[in-house]
């Protein structure tokens, strides 16, 4: 035994020699794979535009996935090469582990591919937890894909494993290993200086590819005095500014494709700033309750957003208002509005609030050509003297042209009813500190102020209904009333008052009542939200062929097709309304999860992954890869 014992330690150590010298070719040959499978991470971006651009594309490709194939072997294949000294299970291992590393390169790269983020630990929890969705992934492939690896996988084991047993020196070998590590190091180099330059073709190129962390040098270039920091800043400052001004947009996805209706009605949009969904009831808004039971009602409309601009960016858009930073730098005005030209509509806007805002003026009426523009409609004043503008507007129009006409009134939000107008919910609140309204005993006279404001307004509504009968319009024009938000009277125990501090039903839920001529009283119980207007206007009264999603995020209203879920919010907070919960993401990833029902928070639930991955796609589906 004492003779053997060398023996056998002789031939354990010419097997793991064996397996390491394996390994190594094995690994080899897996780089190559990935290198092709990674190709798809180049094909997803836009071709760098200087030849150096190229350069690095080049040298990072090779350079990065060489790295990552080195260091999983160091992670895996070195390790079990001492561990499983049998050559057979050793390789069979191996290539286990080589087709679970490619999967999810695949993964990652349809992932990238349709959404140009990579696998995080928010996706893969999707990936182990939930079933395709309904997102643009397609995992079929893998079906195909995997057997075919693993026979890739096979092939490639059995013919390293015959070639390290011939036991040649190969030159060639370690020259390919020599250019390889060449390529990473000259990589990060090369983003050095870039990086110190702002040499923006190099620098864009920073999270192509996964785990890809580019090194920087900027202290250690400033402390030998080869970079002003100062400078530096105020430089890239100045590049973002020059990126930010690129065209990001495609809106729409393809051009219109429009028969126009021969007859064609006006169209009339009535916004109540402020008003709650569950103020239209018989007893707070009698002539509303009575005009949406004739009419069609939607009983479960959302609002874009708490706040009235973003609010109306996605009533005329049709899309989030986290797009409202391309569209105001593109002075793109919405497709409705467009089309409302092109078909020779007279356009006119009246808004208590004034039409000097900046959802007016880089937004929704950019580039009209003929719309109102008295000083009197550009700074605020009261709803009757909005309402009287534009009555006397109307007076004005003849039948020749069709017309559009925007009505935003103010009084729930406001508050501001007049000192002679005496409401039926009694008592109010009358005094004029704001503080006042939310202490405990004026809670309910504060609720009973806003209350009479919503009557008043319900009032004026009756009186701008009114008018187009007396002009005999009622039966030729389209009638959408909603609001852009409601207001919240701390429902939720969040020391919550008015809107903007949550995305609860009592903000978000809003009226939505559409009176369109020769269409049935009805009322709608599926989801809804202000998305759904562009889609329903362009299509049903303006004669759009093209598919909705082609320019918007909604759907028709009266098409059939239901809303799932929805994607709310604007630039700074994500929030999808599902029917029990709402989740609501910040910019920095972090979210909560709260009911739907009385917004109390979920501490222990996790976002619907799939839903999430949808909401991405749609955050990114209108903005050019370039």
């Amino acid at each position: 035994m004492a003779i053997l014992r060398p023996q056998s330690e002789a031939f354990q150590r010419d097997q793991v020699s064996r397996l390491i010298s394996w390994g190594h070719w094995f690994t080899f040959f897996n780089i190559l794979l990935a290198l092709v499978i990674s190709g798809r991470y180049i094909l997803a971006n836009p071709w760098p535009e200087t030849q150096l651009g190229v350069a690095y594309l080049i040298l990072s490709w090779l350079g990065h996935f060489s790295f990552v194939g080195f260091i999983a072997y160091l992670l895996t294949l070195f390790p079990l090469s001492f561990v499983i000294p049998n050559q057979k299970l050793m390789r069979n291992c191996s290539v286990v582990i080589a087709v679970v590393i490619l999967t999810v390169l695949l993964l990652d790269t349809q992932i990238y591919h349709v959404f140009k983020f990579h696998i995080n630990p928010t996706v893969w929890d999707l990936l182990l937890k939930e079933t395709q969705s309904k997102s643009e992934l397609n995992w079929n492939f893998l079906f195909i894909v995997i057997p075919v690896l693993f026979v890739l996988e096979l092939v490639i084991s059995n013919y390293t494993w015959k070639m390290q047993q011939r036991r040649r020196k190969r030159v060639w070998g370690k020259v390919i290993s020599s250019v390889l590590v060449s390529c990473f190091l000259l990589t990060h180099l090369t983003y050095i200086i870039a990086d110190a330059k702002l040499y923006e073709p190099v620098i864009a190129q920073r999270a192509n590819f996964p785990l890809s962390y580019p090194m920087t040098a900027r202290s250690f270039l400033a402390k030998h005095g080869w970079l002003d920091l100062e400078q530096y800043r105020s430089k890239a400052a100045q590049v973002a500014e020059i990126n930010s001004g690129k065209l990001r947009l495609i809106y729409p996805l393809e051009p219109l494709q429009v028969t126009e209706p021969e007859n064609k009605f006006n169209i009339l949009l009535v916004v109540v700033s402020g008003l709650r969904a569950d103020m239209l009831q018989p007893d707070v808004m009698p002539f509303l309750s009575d005009f949406a039971g004739k009419n069609q009602q939607f009983m479960q409309h959302i609002a874009g957003d708490n706040m009235h601009e973003g609010s109306l960016f996605s009533l005329f858009y049709g899309l989030p208002e986290a797009y409202r930073t391309n569209f105001d730098m593109e002075g793109v005005a919405p497709l409705l509005i467009d089309e409302l030209q092109r078909q020779d509509y007279t356009l006119s806007a009246f808004s208590s609030y004034g039409l000097n805002q900046n959802i007016y003026r880089k937004g929704i009426f950019h580039g009209v050509r003929q719309i109102s523009r008295r000083k009197a409609d550009l700074s605020a004043h009261s709803d009757q003297q909005t309402i009287n503008g534009w009555q006397n507007w109307l007076a004005r129009q003849t039948s020749e042209r069709p017309w559009f006409s925007y009505l935003n009134i103010t009084m729930p939000s406001t508050l501001a009813v007049p000192a002679d107008y005496q409401g039926p919910f009694q008592p109010e609140l009358v005094d004029s500190n704001p503080f006042a309204a939310f202490t405990p005993e004026n809670h309910d006279k504060f609720i009973n102020r806003y209350k009479n404001a919503v009557r008043y307004s319900d009032e004026q509504l009756q009186g701008i209904i009114s008018t187009l009968r007396e002009h005999q319009l009622a039966d030729n024009t389209i009638v959408i009333i909603t609001a852009d938000r409601g207001l919240e009277f701390n429902e939720t125990n969040t020391n919550s008052w008015g809107s903007g501090s949550n995305y609860s039903t009592y903000q978000m839920s809003v009226p939505f009542v559409v009176s369109w001529p020769g269409k049935k009283a009805q009322r709608y119980n599926n989801l809804t939200t202000h998305y759904d207007l562009t889609p329903t206007l362009l299509h049903d009264a303006l004669g759009v062929e093209n598919d909705d999603k082609s320019y918007s995020s909604g759907n028709n209203l009266f098409g059939g097709e239901q809303h799932d879920w929805l994607l709310l919010g604007n630039r700074q907070r994500y929030v999808i309304y599902e029917p029990n919960t709402i989740t609501e993401f910040n910019r920095q990833g972090d979210f909560s999860i709260f009911t739907r029902k009385n917004y109390q928070s979920l501490d222990d639930s996790r976002p619907n992954m799939a839903v999430l991955l949808q909401v991405m796609n749609e955050l990114s589906r209108f903005k050019d890869a370039d």
